[in-house]
């Protein structure tokens, strides 16, 4: 029984390969690649190594060089530089940002 993954090589330079696990990694002739993974979440890599990470309950996570950032459904934006400083960003404009130690240097709370 054959049971190892499977590769597909597409004239226009697209490769498709298929794990034994179900995950299904799609490398495109631009060298963007796209995971497609079991649970629905996608993980897309583009040339410059950006990766963003669709997750099933709407988030998304973004990592370049420059920072770390987990967007939720709900318009919230998280963020972690290099540097290990946070910044936090909420739907009504609330901006709280914190030093590599965990720090708070800024706080805009919207009062009501």
């Amino acid at each position: 029984m054959y049971s190892g993954q499977t590769e597909k090589h597409y004239k226009d330079g697209k490769v498709e390969i298929e794990y034994v696990d179900g995950k299904k990694h799609t490398v495109y002739p631009d060298h963007k690649e796209v995971w497609n993974y079991l649970d629905g979440s996608v993980l897309t890599v583009d040339q410059n190594g950006h990766r963003e990470l669709v997750l099933l309950n709407g988030q998304r996570e973004i990592h370049t060089n420059e920072f770390k950032k987990r967007v939720y459904p709900d318009g919230t934006t998280k963020i972690v530089y290099p540097d290990g400083s946070h910044e936090t960003k909420y739907p009504d404009g609330r901006i709280r940002k914190k030093d590599k130690d965990g720090n708070l240097t800024l706080d805009t709370s919207v009062l009501s």
